[in-house]
């Protein structure tokens, strides 16, 4: 069950709610947005009442939820939640380009290119400076140094970036020294949108962590989709983040693990999931096509697929020499492909956003 508070209730009438709910074996969960006070009620709700809660005036509504993800359903909340990064609201209804590469690499590439991605009509920079990898000898990421790069490139171009932390750990220099904070907390400092990986989608305790960090701060989460993770478990992992105090979560599909050869694609792209996201949850929804593809030669069809299925933004990985990319370069295309890509967006979701005149 959840319980919505009227905007301006008190402290008070807060507190009698939650007295109402301790009373008959449950546990309240209160989350504090600007607009409104959202209570959680958890435990074996089957013999509560709705109307103990809406005789109060103070209280809007009690709604039962019958899915097993409370917070992020359209049950709770219809209207679509829109996240705001400095002017952009992504969730609105428009399009948000997120573009980048997968890894910083130097000063004289990470520069240059972020500029190149704004003038190819990207809103957004991406990039990594701590890297998930496979393998424990391919390229982790330059760690704080690229943390400090990212600032850079969004101070000269203007851009907000978004950045991924690998996990709640002390990053290891190349020195072999340890870096004085975790990676979360150095990543959650100093970007404007967390990334948290398709590796720690299931990490639930650093998703508890990452929520209250950002909770605090006021930095939405980009939350990836597993590679083997059913829509039920991605949605849960979400709730995760929404019910530890973080309600600013963007979703981003990248692609399933399935059979196709790797030779074909690396991953098959789940834009259907794209409908059934934006039906089942109030959240944003971006697609990856870089990752959902694993070749660069199909990005670009991918990305306009995802438009045409409604996505709310695009997460690209560019870089300007993608042969010569520390990591990930078969997928990354380069920015004049970058620009064509959101050429061609930007038309279809012109087209998406016209209102439909049915005869008669």
């Amino acid at each position: 069950m959840i319980i919505c508070l009227r905007k301006g209730a008190t402290a008070e009438q807060l507190a009698e709610v939650v007295r109402r709910i301790e009373s008959h074996g449950c546990r309240p969960h209160v989350s504090q947005g600007e607009e409104e006070t959202i209570i959680g009620v958890i435990g074996d709700t089957k013999r509560v009442d709705e109307g103990l809660f809406t005789e109060l005036p103070w209280v809007d509504r009690a709604v039962r939820i019958s899915r097993p993800y409370k917070l992020v359903g359209r049950e709770h909340q219809p209207r679509a939640r829109v996240i705001k990064v400095g002017d952009l609201r992504i969730g609105d209804g428009g399009l948000t380009i997120m573009a980048g590469p997968c890894s910083v690499e130097s000063r004289e590439m990470i520069l240059p290119l972020a500029e190149a991605c704004k003038a190819a009509g990207a809103q957004i920079f991406r990039g990594g400076a701590y890297k998930p990898r496979t393998s424990p000898y391919a390229f982790q990421g330059l760690g704080k140094e690229g943390i400090r790069l990212l600032a850079e490139a969004r101070e000269r171009t203007g851009l907000p970036i978004i950045t991924e932390a690998t996990g709640n750990h002390h990053h290891v220099t190349p020195d072999g020294s340890l870096e004085d904070e975790t990676v979360l907390e150095v990543v959650v400092k100093n970007t404007d949108i967390l990334q948290i990986g398709t590796r720690n989608m299931k990490s639930y305790g650093f998703l508890e962590e990452a929520a209250r960090l950002t909770g605090e701060r006021k930095v939405p989460v980009l939350l990836k989709r597993g590679e083997s993770a059913t829509l039920e478990e991605f949605l849960l992992a979400a709730e995760y983040i929404v019910f530890n105090g973080n309600p600013d979560v963007i979703l981003c599909l990248r692609g399933l693990r399935a059979f196709e050869s790797a030779r074909f694609l690396r991953y098959s792209p789940d834009i259907g999931a794209i409908a059934v996201l934006k039906h089942e949850t109030n959240l944003p929804v971006v697609f990856d096509p870089s990752h959902a593809t694993g070749d660069r030669r199909y990005v670009r069809a991918t990305a306009l697929a995802a438009v045409a299925a409604g996505a709310d933004g695009l997460l690209i990985e560019a870089h300007q020499e993608p042969e010569r990319a520390w990591s990930d370069g078969q997928e990354c295309i380069t920015p004049a492909e970058l620009a064509r890509v959101i050429d061609e967006a930007r038309a279809i979701e012109a087209v998406r956003s016209r209102e439909t005149v049915h005869p008669g």
